[in-house]
C-alpha cells in the first residue's frame, strides 16, 4: 500500500510537471472567463480577462484613470538596477496618454506585452521585435488574443477553423518554408498576427501602426557609436543584475558586439556555443574558442545529443504553431535539462545593417517576395503588393528604407520570432538590441557605414567597447561557396551579379504572369 501511494505521488508530480510545460510562458486575453485556465494567474481589467502562464512574469499598475499590465520583462539601460515594478511606476508617473506611453517605452529593452486600458483607449502591443508574440481574432469571439494562433483557436468560442482561402492553403502546403510567413494572416480563419511596430485596438479588433512616429535623425558614426554602446552596455548590466545569464558567441557580428558590451560583467555570463552539426573547424566553433582562450574566460562547447523525451516532443510541437524539430534537441538537452534557470541573451542588430540592402530606384511587390524566397508564389507577391502600398509612404515620410522596414516587420516579425517562441518551453530569452530607441540610433547613420557584410558602424562599436576582440575575424569564409562569395564581394561584383539574377527571375515571372493573364506591377 505504501509503495502504491509512493508510485501514485511520483506519477502526480510528473503529470503536474508536464502540465506546466503546456503553453509555457504564454498568455490569453478574453472577453469572458476561461475556466480551463483557472490554475494560471488571471486578472480582470475593465471588461477583459487576462490569463498568464505561471512562469511568465506579470506586473500591474492602476488607478481610477487607467490600468496597465506588463506581461514579460522590461529592462532600463540607463538605470540597470530597476525591476519591472519600478520601471512601470516610472513610465506611469511620466505619461498621461497612450501616445506618451509609446514615446517613453522606446528606450527600454525586453520581451513583453503591454495591456493598456483607459477611458479612451484599450490596446495591446509588444516589444520592438515582437518577440513576445500576439495573435488576435478579427471577428467577435470570447478570445481576443493570445501568444499563438493554435492556442487562440483551442479556446475559441465560437469555434475557429482553418482558412478556406485557396491561395493561403496553396502557400502553406506548397511554398511555405523556414517559418517565413508573409503578411499578417494565419492558417486560421479570422486570426491575424500582430506585427512589430503595431498595436492592437481591442475594441475594434484592428492593428494600427504606432512606429515610426518621428523622422529618423541623422547621426555621425561617432555619435551613434557612443549612444548605442551606452544602451547596449546598460541593457547587458540590467539583465545580469536581475538574472543568471548565458549567451551564445559565434563568429558573427551581433554576438561579437554583445560580447564587447559585456565587458566589466563578463564573469557573470555563461558563454557557449551549441555545436549543431558543425565540425570543430567551423568558424562558429573555432573562432570563439580561440578568442575566449586569449581573453581568459571560460567558453563551453555544447555537443548536442539527438535524443528527446517523447512527451516533451509532443508538448513542444503543440505549443507553437510553426514549431519543428529543427532545434528541438538543443532546446531539450541544453536549455531545458541543463540551463532552465538562466536567461538566454541573444542579439539581433541586423536592422542596423541593411540586411535586405538599399532600396532600388523602382521597387515593386515582386522584389519584396523575392527577398523572402517566394518570388514564384502568386500569394506572396499579391500580399507584398498590399504591404508595399502601406510601407512606401511611411518609409518616405520618416526616412527609412522600405526594405529595412519590410525586413524588420516581415522577416524578423514573422520568421525570426518563431525560434524564441519555441524556446519558451525551456528558457526565457532576451535581446539587448530589442529597443526602438536603439534601432533609431542605428538607422540614423549614413548607409555607407551600414552594409550587411562589412559594417563599419558595428566594427566601431566593438572597438569602442572592447577593441581587443577585433583581433579575430568576423564571419570568415569557410566553405568553397563562402570563399567565392567573399571574393566576388571584395572585387565589387557580387551585388551587380545578384541584381542580374534578380532581373532574370523577375522577367521570367512577368512572362509567366502574362501567359496566365495576370497583372504584375
Amino acid at each position: 500500500m505504501a509503495t502504491n501511494e509512493k508510485v501514485s505521488s511520483i506519477h502526480e508530480k510528473a503529470c503536474s510537471a508536464s502540465r506546466r510545460l503546456f503553453y509555457r510562458r504564454q498568455f490569453l486575453l478574453s472577453r469572458e472567463p476561461v475556466h480551463e485556465l483557472v490554475d494560471w494567474r488571471h486578472f480582470q481589467i475593465n471588461k477583459y480577462f487576462l490569463y498568464v502562464h505561471p512562469d511568465l512574469q506579470v506586473t500591474q499598475i492602476e488607478d481610477s484613470r487607467r490600468s496597465v499590465v506588463l506581461v514579460g520583462s522590461l529592462f532600463d539601460p540607463t538605470q540597470p538596477d530597476l525591476d519591472n515594478n519600478e520601471i512601470l511606476e516610472k513610465i506611469y508617473g511620466s505619461s498621461a496618454s497612450l501616445g506618451e506611453w509609446f514615446l517613453l517605452v522606446k528606450r527600454y529593452v525586453g520581451s513583453y506585452v503591454f495591456l493598456y486600458v483607459d477611458a479612451k483607449d484599450a490596446v495591446i502591443f509588444h516589444d520592438a521585435l515582437g518577440i513576445r508574440e500576439v495573435y488576435y481574432t478579427t471577428i467577435y469571439n470570447r478570445i481576443v488574443c493570445g501568444s499563438q494562433p493554435n492556442f487562440v483557436a483551442n479556446f475559441a468560442k465560437p469555434e475557429i477553423n482553418p482558412t478556406k482561402n485557396p491561395l493561403v492553403i496553396d502557400f502553406y502546403e506548397n511554398y511555405f518554408r523556414e517559418y517565413s510567413w508573409i503578411g499578417d494572416e494565419t492558417y486560421y480563419e479570422g486570426v491575424k498576427h500582430l506585427l512589430p511596430n503595431h498595436y492592437l485596438d481591442l475594441d475594434q479588433r484592428k492593428a494600427r501602426r504606432y512606429w515610426p512616429n518621428e523622422a529618423i535623425k541623422a547621426l555621425s558614426v561617432e555619435a551613434a557609436v557612443a549612444e548605442s554602446c551606452y544602451l547596449l552596455q546598460g541593457a547587458m548590466r540590467a539583465i545580469v543584475h536581475r538574472h543568471p545569464a548565458m549567451m551564445a558567441v559565434t563568429a558573427g557580428t551581433d554576438s561579437r558586439t554583445l560580447l564587447a558590451a559585456s565587458r566589466g560583467i563578463e564573469k557573470s555570463v555563461y558563454f557557449f556555443i551549441n555545436n549543431e552539426r558543425r565540425d570543430c573547424r567551423h568558424p562558429d566553433v573555432s573562432v570563439p574558442k580561440r578568442m575566449f582562450k586569449a581573453i581568459g574566460l571560460p567558453f563551453h562547447v555544447h555537443e548536442v545529443p539527438n535524443s528527446v523525451d517523447d512527451e516533451f516532443r509532443q508538448i513542444f510541437l503543440n505549443n507553437v504553431f510553426f514549431a519543428t524539430e529543427r532545434i528541438l534537441p538543443t532546446i531539450y538537452n541544453v536549455y531545458f535539462k541543463e540551463h532552465s534557470g538562466k536567461v538566454n541573451i541573444l542579439g539581433t542588430g541586423e536592422i542596423g545593417r541593411t540586411r535586405f540592402g538599399r532600396d532600388p530606384k523602382h521597387i515593386n511587390s515582386y522584389r519584396l517576395a523575392y527577398k523572402m524566397g517566394y518570388g514564384d508564389c502568386r500569394y506572396a507577391v499579391e500580399k507584398c503588393e498590399h504591404i508595399l502600398a502601406e510601407l512606401l509612404p511611411v518609409a518616405r515620410k520618416f526616412g527609412i528604407y522600405v526594405l529595412t522596414l519590410f525586413h524588420w516587420e516581415q522577416n524578423k516579425g514573422n520568421r525570426w520570432v518563431v525560434g524564441n517562441s519555441e524556446s519558451d518551453i525551456a528558457i526565457e530569452e532576451i535581446d539587448p538590441f530589442d529597443s526602438h530607441r536603439l534601432y533609431e540610433v542605428l538607422l540614423g547613420v549614413d548607409k555607407r557605414y551600414c552594409s550587411y557584410t562589412s559594417n563599419i558602424l558595428f566594427e566601431e562599436m566593438i572597438r569602442y567597447m572592447w577593441p581587443h576582440l577585433l583581433l579575430w575575424p568576423i564571419n570568415p569564409p569557410y566553405t568553397l561557396r563562402d570563399r567565392i562569395i567573399w571574393l566576388l564581394g571584395r572585387v565589387g561584383i557580387l551585388e551587380p551579379l545578384k541584381e542580374i539574377k534578380y532581373q532574370m527571375d523577375y522577367g521570367r515571372y512577368r512572362y509567366t504572369a502574362w501567359r496566365a493573364g495576370l497583372g504584375i506591377r
